[in-house]
């Protein structure tokens, strides 16, 4: 007899002259365990479909996906999210033959933060090459190259030391040897042994440059593989993404133009803030719907990949008392799930684990550029502080980090008394400029890149001028009425049409457009390891089939302030790399191993579980009528909590309003664990108590370790620190020499 195990993933490489590394990859084999010989033994994965060309796994109608034998179905992987990170961890998961069930809150698979994404997603500028025109000195143009990319990262993360590697590497897997910081040598039940960058020790930040060389090396390749079509090198056929055949993804009609030297209708690039080369590619001014809108339905349109919508995590499910590791605190084996619709609480089962993709928490302030609704309450961070909670104890800290770095976009829309609207960070790229009420532009007065200078010194310096004003009298606006009026609404039509179809219309090609700063991203998370797994305890211990990726992870990526337009990048590479992970494609037979143990251990715990509920009627998987009063009172509590973030943790924070802040958010979130506890197990507690729940957990935690933090440095500012941080700063330093190895799960709430 044998067992079906995951599919191969085959690597080939071969070193390069500059130091890097070339890579490709294919499907190959079923790795499949037989019990008489104890080994491994290969079967054919895929058969390819004679008039498609469509790859399907061999056997995946034998799995018993989208069964409702609960006995089979329970075979998959289940993701929480289904924006870009969802989507690729999706895609990628279910190319080597992993089925997939993702979850989303709203009744749409495109409602997530990743369709508000306005700018744009980095890929590579190709056509900017060194010593054009001749190669004279004079007229040589920039190249963009994967260390630029990785400085540019470096430089808006508020690190301020040097970069450990000072050389060039080539598009590819980056991986082994690679590694920067303490290279794990296989997965091991202790956890793992790499660290998360290191310290600044004049701001404080810690700093993942491993996380930037990963995006770098591998950025363009996920964006080929997932986004792109034939005529620009990827993946992906014209037509196809609506058929889901011979595709790993979708393609993109990003923006294009005529380029005079390659004689081509070629990728447009534009230039963002902070970056060296104009490197991102986009679609209009609503990029983000763009790729959402094709890769949900890519998603959609594979056999391996179901979507269920209206469905909310409200808790992890895990196993202690079968764990084969001593001390782990157990394994994750699904979530419990409230469907709005019945407000029903049911538990989701899956032998691959759960990922994190649920978004950030910028949601939970008063003002912010996040979409109303449960998106970006703190979702993703709520269930892993209470999972950790329930594993190893209250307070043990780890599973969370750097939350305290909070991204305030500079430039929403400013209308007192009405939601934020994001301007995106590419106005300013193409020349938008930042003025007082007098028509003085004042960027430069804080930095010396303007209005291309990092968001948070952007955005302390549009907060800084609109508290020279009282009154009615605003004083930051964004000029771009200088550019031509068509190219503008062409190149922004939804900024556009935002503007325009108001009851006091505005137009931004002819007048100066009121901002003001808003809560728009989280650079901190749920702490991960480069593979995307989940990271716990102060002892740096992983939570066995757990993942992260996209906004909820905290991989060290960005520092204490997000470089503009990594966000969806960072959703394509960290949410394959889990895929893959979960597939143990591309791993060690020592690693491999290792991931389909830990799968036996969560199928034997579910079969487990699975035959007690079938032998007991569970009170809480009854459908209800949610209590209208309850809700009403949640959501005015829930009202209050994002008052009292925009008050005490905003843009500039002072420690005593923080110590009131944390203070009061312990009193909520006791309030809302109440208001749960009291009645989902009568089917009363419907979305509103479940959405102030992740949020009393988000912003308590996010208060603690901003209050725990006295050092400025990114998107944290203090402000009794001006005379050890200047709040504007532009500068290297060179202390940088008594950096100290992070591990992991170092956390400070």
């Amino acid at each position: 007899m044998s067992r079906l195990l995951s599919p191969i993933h085959r690597i080939a490489t071969r070193p390069t002259t500059s130091g890097g590394i070339r890579w490709s990859s294919y499907v190959g084999d079923v790795r499949c365990w037989d019990n008489l010989s104890k080994s491994y033994f290969a079967r054919g994965l895929a058969t390819r479909s004679a008039t498609s060309g469509a790859i399907h796994p061999a056997g995946y109608h034998d799995r018993g996906f989208k069964s409702h034998d609960g006995h089979r179905r329970h075979e998959r992987l289940l993701v929480l999210g289904s924006g870009v990170a969802g989507c690729a961890t999706a895609l990628t998961a279910a190319r080597h033959g992993i089925p997939v069930t993702v979850l989303h809150a709203g009744s749409l698979k495109e409602d997530c933060n990743s369709y508000w994404a306005q700018g744009g997603i980095i890929y590579k500028n190709y056509r900017l090459l060194e010593g054009a025109n001749g190669g004279m000195a004079q007229e040589k143009r920039l190249v963009d190259t994967t260390l630029s990319l990785v400085e540019d990262i470096r430089v808006a993360s508020g690190y301020l030391g040097k970069l450990q590697r000072g050389e060039e590497l080539e598009e590819g897997r980056y991986e082994g040897e690679l590694v920067l910081n303490n290279r794990r040598n296989g997965v091991n039940s202790y956890g793992p042994g790499n660290v998360l960058g290191k310290k600044c020790a004049t701001t404080g930040i810690h700093w993942n440059e491993d996380a930037a060389w990963k995006l770098a090396c591998e950025g363009p390749s996920r964006v080929r593989e997932l986004l792109l079509g034939k005529r620009d090198g990827g993946m992906n056929h014209e037509g196809e993404s609506s058929q889901g055949v011979n595709s790993t993804g979708c393609v993109v009609p990003f923006d294009r133009v005529k380029d005079q030297n390659f004689g081509a209708d070629v990728l447009s690039l534009c230039l963002e803030a902070s970056h060296a080369a104009p490197r991102i590619i986009h679609h209009a001014d609503c990029t983000g719907k763009a790729i959402t809108t094709h890769i949900t339905k890519a998603a959609a349109n594979h056999p391996l990949i179901e979507f269920v919508g209206d469905s909310i995590a409200t808790d992890l499910l895990f196993d202690s008392q079968n764990s084969s590791t001593t001390n782990d605190g157990g394994i994750v084996i699904g979530a419990q799930v409230l469907d709005k619709r019945s407000n029903q609480l049911t538990n989701h089962y899956a032998t691959h684990g759960v990922v994190l993709a649920s978004g950030g928490l910028a949601g939970i302030y008063q003002h912010s550029t996040n979409p109303v609704g449960f998106n970006a309450l703190g979702s993703s961070v709520g269930l892993a502080l209470r999972l950790e909670n329930d594993m190893l104890g209250a307070n043990k800290g780890g599973i969370v980090s750097d939350l305290e770095y909070i991204q305030f976009h500079p430039t929403s829309l400013y209308v007192p008394n009405e939601a934020r609207f994001l301007l995106t960070e590419a106005l300013r790229g193409e020349g938008a400029i930042l003025r007082d009420a007098d028509g003085r532009a004042f960027a430069r007065d804080y930095h010396s890149n303007g209005e291309l200078a990092p968001r948070d010194i952007v955005a302390r310096a549009v907060f800084s001028e609109t508290q020279k004003t009282s009154g009615d009298r605003h004083n930051a606006f964004l000029d771009i009425t200088h550019r031509d009026s068509d190219w503008l609404k062409s190149r922004f039509p939804s900024i556009h049409a935002h503007l325009t179809f108001r009851e006091n219309p505005m137009d931004f090609t002819k007048e100066c457009i009121p901002v003001i700063p808003a809560a728009h991203y989280t650079c901190g998370g749920v702490t991960t390891d480069l593979d995307g797994r989940v990271v716990g305890s102060k002892e740096g211990r992983w939570y066995r089939n757990l993942f992260a990726a996209g906004e909820a992870a905290r991989t060290g990526l960005h520092g204490g302030n997000r470089l503009a337009s990594t966000s969806l990048l960072e959703g394509l590479v960290f949410g394959s790399s889990v895929g893959e992970m979960v597939a143990g494609a591309g791993m060690s037979d020592y690693e491999a191993e290792e991931v389909q143990g830990a799968v036996h251990e969560a199928r034997s715990a579910i079969e487990l579980q699975l035959a007690k509920e079938s032998a007991l009627t569970l009170k809480g998987l009854r459908g209800g009528t949610q209590d209208a009063e309850l809700s009403r009172e949640a959501n005015a509590i829930l009202i209050h909590l994002k008052s009292l973030m925009w008050d005490n943790v905003g843009v500039v924070r002072d420690p005593a309003k923080l110590s009131m802040a944390v203070s009061e958010l312990t009193a909520i979130r006791e309030q809302a664990d109440l208001l749960w506890e009291e009645n989902f197990e009568r089917n009363k507690a419907g979305e509103e108590v479940v959405a102030l729940r992740d949020a009393a957990y988000a912003g308590l935690a996010l208060a603690k370790s901003a209050l725990a933090n006295r050092v400025s440095g990114g998107a944290h500012y203090v402000s009794t620190q001006e005379d050890v941080n200047e709040v504007f700063s532009d500068g290297e330093s060179s202390s940088d020499e008594e950096e100290e190895d992070v591990m992991v799960a170092a956390a400070r709430c």
